[in-house]
């Protein structure tokens, strides 16, 4: 595994494999069979993140979409799966995981050639760490 820092605040484990590249503010990772485009973004505070997760969970139900929930400490992690058609008879799973903080979120979006590659895309987003800058003096 190779340790990432994808931002002062957060951080990933990734498989020696992984090619990386940076587009704007994304860092894209890749491999044969899977690509992993990271974005980081700030809030507010809490009130802001309850809002953004309400919005994730109503959309993937409106959608009927898989979803993945959990909770780590301080982090609240949650994710759906969406089938995604790149051309006729070719179609990928896209897990789009959300890792929120108290003040912002990594969002990790797995595309996925193959379904059998969602077991290391969990594992993956699970490696995800936040780091609390120390406080101002």
């Amino acid at each position: 595994m190779k340790h990432y820092q994808l931002h002062p605040e957060w951080q990933m484990d990734l498989p020696e494999e992984f090619e990386k590249r940076k587009e704007d503010e994304h860092l894209i990772f890749w491999k044969p069979g899977m690509t992993i485009l990271t974005t980081v973004f700030a809030y507010s505070g809490e009130g802001q993140r309850k809002t953004l997760l309400a919005n994730l969970r109503a959309r993937a139900e409106a959608e009927k979409l898989e979803t993945v929930e959990d909770q780590t400490g301080d982090l609240v992690l949650f994710g759906y799966m969406q089938p995604e058609q790149i051309q006729p008879g070719h179609q990928r799973l896209a897990l789009h995981a959300f890792t929120t903080a108290r003040y912002g979120c990594l969002q990790t979006s797995f595309y996925l050639d193959q379904q059998s590659d969602l077991r290391e895309a969990l594992l993956i987003w699970k490696s995800v760490q936040h780091i609390t800058p120390p406080a101002e003096e």
